[in-house]
């Protein structure tokens, strides 16, 4: 079975939602485009959800909120 992995980018960072792991990555702003892996993924997640105006619900597990994080945002960048 292959792996389906979820990734969008936003404000400087890059969201991967593996079968594991959420991993989050900034993106360095000299135009190099490097990526240093952010080990905070919890406070991280909480920042982008507020500039992008995603309300967390907590009927739904940290994972489901960073998998709809991820919809939320490649649904507004592609519109």
């Amino acid at each position: 079975m292959a792996t389906v992995k979820r990734t969008a980018t936003i404000a400087g960072y890059f969201l991967e939602l593996g079968t594991r792991d959420i991993e989050i990555y900034s993106i360095a702003q000299d135009g190099s485009e490097a990526l240093k892996r952010i080990d905070d993924v919890q406070g991280t997640i909480r920042i982008i959800s507020e500039k992008v105006g995603f309300e967390r619900d907590y009927n739904i597990s940290f994972r489901q909120h960073v998998a709809k994080l991820i919809q939320y945002i490649n649904k507004t960048t592609t519109e």
